[in-house]
């Protein structure tokens, strides 16, 4: 991603930006502060007293697991083919969320081609070798972390499968910043968005051992 790109240039006329406390692209991006509206979002949702970065929001996830990593069997397989998909080994895995592929690959320490689409239908390709790596097509792709704004609180905290339905519809990559920030303005989600490699770091952090 060039420089000018990463600072939030002076948007073209009529073009509307997302504020610039919406991307994360310090190192590690696990530490820097979320969006207010984020953290507001996930604390409501979740019954959190505070989710100031995204260690805190896995740290959640742990605690509701059981202290569980993500496993093969909890990523959101899908029964018929779909834009994302990861190839290992020969075999082609289809998803709900491309993210998805990057776990698989992360927690099974393999070499995955890696397909997805945007929301404007740009084809993404990526080369994750599994060990924290990878190479994609765009360069600048970036991948957008979200939650819906429509969910409320359960009584009893979210299970599993509520916290991917609120969550997984809104975790997208796009083929630069740009587009990132058309679709945010649109959905109903508290988003932020970083680039590709920082979301690889994340999901080493979501399929390892609990620290």
């Amino acid at each position: 991603m060039s420089e000018d790109a990463s600072a939030g240039t002076a948007p073209a006329d009529g073009e509307q930006r997302v504020a610039d406390d919406r991307w994360l692209g310090s190192a590690p991006v696990i530490d820097e502060p979320l969006p207010g509206d984020v953290q507001a979002t996930i604390e409501e949702f979740m019954g959190m007293e505070s989710a100031e970065t995204l260690r805190d929001w896995i740290d959640e996830y742990r605690r509701i697991t059981g202290g569980a990593s993500v496993d093969f069997e909890d990523l959101c397989h899908a029964e018929e083919e779909t834009a994302h998909w990861g190839e290992m080994d020969g075999e082609t895995y289809y998803f709900a969320c491309f993210y998805d592929a990057l776990l698989m690959a992360e927690m099974r320490g393999s070499a995955t081609e890696i397909h997805t689409e945007s929301p404007e239908g740009t084809v993404i390709e990526a080369e994750a070798t599994g060990e924290g790596d990878l190479a994609v097509t765009p360069e600048e792709t970036v991948v957008s972390f979200g939650i819906s704004t429509e969910v409320g609180p359960s009584p009893d905290g979210p299970k599993i499968a509520e916290v991917y339905g609120a969550v997984c519809p809104y975790v997208k990559a796009f083929p630069d910043r740009e587009e990132y920030e058309r679709w945010a303005d649109g959905v109903p989600a508290a988003t932020v968005a970083m680039p590709l490699m920082e979301a690889v770091d994340l999901a080493g952090k979501f399929v390892s051992d609990p620290e």
